[in-house]
């Protein structure tokens, strides 16, 4: 029983408060018993008579365990406390020297780009100064092409040189008098503004008329109208207030309008101003555009190239940085005079170890008829390059031959300078292809010394005939080429490990810099209306003034949707062709090597036309980061250019009919209108039902008797041009 059972502690009573079988719990006294001599107090347990000592209750100074354990504590935070404090002054000192040596290294990379940029431009603009200065008197310092072959190169991109308007029709003998009288009827028609615009009208309608289809419509309608610009303005005002109607009829994007060719209205602008644009060319922006282009190509040639996957060591493009570390060395050669007497001096030029024989003749050639336009140059691939080494020696280098270095995997190099050992000072000589001699002795220890004339060359396969080629290219034997470093697919070169694009984005920063001034000096020139050397031309005025009328009209209030359309129409569709494909206004080659920085140059103005707002980041384009603090000018330039257009004079139709009058005249007879309506027939007949059953619907078109005339004219649908000996030209409307 629980009262029979008593617990004492040191004598004090222990308060039971569980019992068990085996166990019994009691509560102690919360303070020690006092003892004399200070020891433990025992534990006795009474069960009923029954006594015995189950042990000592040991008892512990509450206040000495605390106070140690506090000490204790108080010592080890105070020792962590410590710890951390320092560790962070010594992140933070660390973190300061490791920013104060960054900055050191973003202030010197800066001040030496900045110093290469100085030195490069002022080696640029001095290699300018040196070229005009040396210019025979009276030579044209930019190759402008003629008005027509300029022409033709924009509205036939794909065939400027041999399109059907640049020639005479060549009809068979015997129909030429019908098909003529055919043709002159045709051309009556488009002269009608009904008939016109019925057929443009008619022909968008067809869901088969195609985008590629309305751009060569507009093409040919601007040649056979381009000797009636008065009509033809008048045409293409008709058109576009029908394409703004449709537009917001259909509640479509109003801002993209204008910005691609996607109806015939469009393309016949682009030509418009294709076409009244062309003084302003040549006598003021034209120049800044060729500078441009020029500069942008001496800088990429002072490094390396290459000449297949046409990566540069100098770029503004990333996509086109070349990212593989080599060494290479400037020479400076001498190209002999074409004379066997040797009485012209030698002409240096400066090329590279690691050029390619191609790359070599090019730049040879481009100092020694640095005067002449390219069409009348020789071609790179119509010459042999042979090094001069003595009275007799000579020998031809090729871009592939026996001697070309193949590597593992089917690798073949293309042959550079440095394959063939070609010194410094060397004297070389650009020969005709039929005519060149070469001594295989010159082949270091190659070969024996013989002299092999051209027939037993190895080279006279020529199964490479030009460096312009894709990544894949191959030989005649199938061996994949490469120049300097090889298609990324296939991984990186032997001994030229490719690095990561942010190690060389130094170059980009060197090479806008060093064009910095050719590149503001364009936009400067393309978004100026006053100019002492040229005036705004009249047609950008009339032409903006009937985009604000229209504006107006439908009740059009954002700025931005105006602002849009004037940069499609002209920024975005003229000048941005024009820096893409500078070969349309100057008689140069195709800028094959130089469209990747000529891409980041017209991109640019792009954005400079946008009244979007883009944020920036780490991972926005390199070509978008490169002229961010340059945007904010340009865009000014832009706003200022819209804003003082508009407050210009506004041009009467009197005054602006005069001005086309004359651009018509000045320019008759520089197409055959005939080949023109000829191509613009072949539409015709493909849609004649359609068209003639919207003429039988029209009262003005009945009233003009447009159906019947359109019948009549059925001679022209049977014409077959041929090429035998019986033929007849066509050449011009009277």
């Amino acid at each position: 029983m629980e009262r029979d059972i008593k617990i004492t502690v040191g004598g004090v009573d222990c308060q039971l408060t569980a019992l068990a079988r085996k166990v019994l719990t009691c509560k102690p006294p919360t303070e020690k018993p006092p003892l004399e001599g200070g020891l433990q107090p025992e534990v006795v347990v009474k069960i009923g008579n029954i006594s015995f000592t189950a042990g000592q209750l040991s008892y512990d100074s509450p206040s000495l365990t605390s106070s140690v354990v506090m000490v204790i504590l108080g010592c080890v935070a105070a020792m962590l406390i410590c710890l951390i404090c320092l560790a962070i002054m010594r992140k933070t000192n660390s973190h300061q020297r490791q920013m104060k040596y960054l900055k050191t290294q973003m202030d010197t990379i800066e001040m030496k780009v900045a110093t290469e940029c100085k030195e490069a431009f002022a080696e640029l603009q001095t290699s300018l100064n040196q070229y005009t200065a040396d210019l025979p008197l009276g030579t044209p310092i930019v190759p402008f092409l003629e008005y027509k072959d300029y022409c033709a190169r924009v509205l036939f991109p794909n065939n400027p040189h041999n399109h059907p308007v640049l020639r005479d029709l060549e009809v068979d003998s015997q129909k030429a008098g019908a098909i003529e009288a055919g043709l002159r009827e045709f051309h009556k028609l488009l002269m009608n503004k009904t008939f016109f615009l019925t057929m443009v009208r008619t022909m968008e309608s067809n869901k088969y008329f195609l985008g590629k289809d309305r751009v060569y419509v507009g093409s040919l309608v601007m040649v056979v109208l381009q000797e009636k610009m008065g009509y033809c303005t008048e045409m293409l005002k008709q058109l576009l207030r029908e394409l703004i109607d449709r537009t917001v009829e259909k509640k479509f994007q109003p801002k993209i309008l204008f910005r691609r060719s996607e109806s015939v209205a469009e393309r016949m602008l682009a030509a418009w101003f294709t076409f009244l644009m062309h003084d302003y060319l040549r006598n003021f922006a034209g120049k800044r555009l060729y500078d441009l282009y020029w500069g942008i190509k001496q800088q990429m040639e002072k490094g390396p190239q290459d000449a297949l996957t046409l990566e540069a060591r100098y770029s503004l493009s990333e996509e086109k940085l070349l990212r593989a570390t080599f060494e290479y060395k400037e020479l400076t050669i001498f190209i002999a005079a074409d004379s066997m007497t040797y009485t012209q001096p030698d002409m240096p030029v400066r090329v590279l170890d690691c050029d390619t024989i191609t790359q070599v003749k090019e730049k040879c050639l481009d100092a020694k008829y640095r005067t002449v336009p390219y069409s009348d140059r020789p071609n790179a691939n119509d010459l042999d390059l042979e090094w001069r080494t003595g009275i007799n020696g000579r020998m031809v280098l090729q871009d592939i031959d026996t001697t070309s270095r193949v590597e593992p995997g089917g690798w073949k190099r293309l042959n550079t300078l440095a394959h063939y050992n070609v010194p410094n000072n060397a004297v070389l000589m650009l020969v005709a292809t039929q005519s060149s001699l070469y001594n295989l002795s010159l082949l270091s220890e190659r070969s024996e010394k013989s002299t092999l004339s051209l027939k037993n060359s190895p080279t006279l396969s020529r199964p490479w005939v030009g460096t312009n080629s894709s990544s894949n290219s191959k030989d005649a034997e199938g061996q994949k080429l490469f120049h300097l470093v090889k298609p990324t697919e296939h991984g990186p070169s032997e001994n030229q490990e490719k690095m990561v694009t942010e190690i060389y984005l130094t170059r980009l920063l060197m090479m806008k810099g060093t064009l910095q001034k050719f590149i503001n000096d364009l936009l400067e020139s393309i978004f100026s209306t006053a100019s002492r050397s040229a005036p705004l031309p009249a047609a950008i005025k009339y032409m903006f003034d009937f985009m604000d009328e229209q504006a107006l009209e439908h009740g059009i209030t954002d700025a931005e949707v105006v602002h849009a359309w004037k940069s499609n129409a002209l920024p975005l569709r003229f000048w941005v062709n024009l820096i893409k494909n500078p070969h349309f206004v100057f008689d140069i080659q195709k800028p094959t090597k130089v469209e990747g920085c000529l891409s980041v140059v017209a991109q640019t103005l792009m954005d400079a036309c946008s009244t979007q707002d883009h944020q920036l980041t780490k991972d926005s384009p390199s070509s978008k980061l490169l002229f961010a603090k340059d945007m904010y000018q340009y865009r000014d330039w832009v706003d200022s250019y819209y804003s003082d257009i508009a407050r210009l004079p506004s041009i009467s139709d009197q005054d602006m009919a005069a001005l086309l009058n004359e651009e018509s005249r000045v320019h008759r007879g520089q197409f055959h209108v005939f080949s023109a309506l000829n191509e613009l027939y072949k539409y015709l007949d493909q849609y004649k039902d359609p068209i003639m059953d919207a003429l039988e619907h029209n009262e003005h078109a009945q009233a003009s008797r447009l159906p019947g005339r359109l019948q009549a004219n059925k001679t022209v649908a049977e014409m077959k041009p041929i090429t035998g000996d019986l033929t007849a030209n066509i050449s011009k409307i009277k």
